[in-house]
């Protein structure tokens, strides 16, 4: 038989029970929490690194897969993709690596190397120690002497190349100068179109236009404040991505499509547009990941 006094002690220990319950719940739904917030992270973070690993792209990781193996360990500084994107190339200091879609594979040491190409018939090109190497054979042959090119990209009859000072020159397959043209400054960025045609130079706020071959001008000018350039499928078309205006009364458009033949302009909405070039030989935009080239969302 239990008396008043013994009730309100068996309350108050049911009680402390209850509250030592809940002070254990909450402990333990703080690791739950912290643990799906975790889990959240990881999902949210890796998962979109994986997808856009470059073994795992769409169309470059094969190639991608193979150049981490010939490189593995090495400082990669840059890179190249042929213009059908059949084949890519990834130089570090003293080496290169090259492979093809087709299992070739290649580790080439070449020392100084500052830049890759490939021409319009998917041959690799090397600029190294001051020399320009050409691939014949599965041997890199030096078909000319150039000063260090901060820009080396292949076009439909060999590469052109952009040195700092702003010296632009084309060479033929054989060493021949095919012609050279002078931008009016440093720190120009170089481009070649659709088929290896036409090769734009961003430089001051502005574009100029050269046969790729030749170097012979087609066209100079500043529509808006040029901050990138994409060639565009058709030849003769790019997209540029304006910056503010500096007249407040005739505001900038966001971005341009322009035929760089006739001048022809249209004015386009403002969206996000990744800096990305377009292959010369297939309607694929490529952007550096990690290393090594990547497939970019067209513009």
């Amino acid at each position: 038989m239990v008396g008043r006094e013994g009730l309100l002690l068996a309350g108050r220990k049911r009680a402390w029970l209850t509250r030592s319950a809940v002070a254990r719940v909450w402990p333990l739904t703080l690791v739950i929490a912290a643990g799906l917030g975790l889990l959240l992270y990881v999902a949210t973070t890796s998962l979109p690194y994986l997808i856009a690993s470059p073994s795992g792209d769409a169309h470059l990781g094969s190639l991608n897969d193979c150049l981490s193996r010939r490189l593995a360990g090495v400082t990669r500084l840059g890179w190249a993709v042929a213009p059908d994107a059949s084949r890519a190339a990834v130089f570090g200091p003293r080496v290169v690596a090259v492979c093809g879609e087709d299992g070739t594979h290649a580790r080439l040491d070449v020392p100084g190397v500052t830049a890759l190409a490939f021409d319009g018939d998917r041959h690799l090109w090397v600029a190294a120690g001051g020399h320009l190497l050409r691939e014949q054979d599965g041997v890199l042959q030096t078909v000319g002497d150039i000063a260090p090119p901060e820009w080396l990209i292949g076009h439909a009859g060999g590469v052109v190349a952009l040195d700092a000072t702003g010296q632009l020159i084309s060479v033929a397959p054989d060493g021949k100068v095919l012609g050279q043209a002078q931008v009016p400054g440093p720190g120009g960025r170089l481009s070649v179109g659709p088929g290896g045609v036409l090769a734009a130079v961003e430089w001051g706020g502005g574009f100029i236009i050269y046969d790729a071959r030749t170097l012979e001008l087609v066209r100079a000018e500043a529509p808006c404040a040029v901050e990138f350039l994409w060639w565009l499928d058709a030849e003769d078309q790019v997209l540029l991505a304006c910056g503010a205006s500096a007249s407040p009364e005739s505001p900038s458009p966001a971005a341009l499509r322009v035929e760089v033949r006739t001048g022809t302009r249209e004015p386009l909405p403002a969206r996000t547009r990744a800096p990305a070039r377009r292959l010369s030989g297939r309607a694929l935009y490529v952007q550096g990941c990690d290393g090594f080239p990547c497939t970019a969302t067209p513009p």
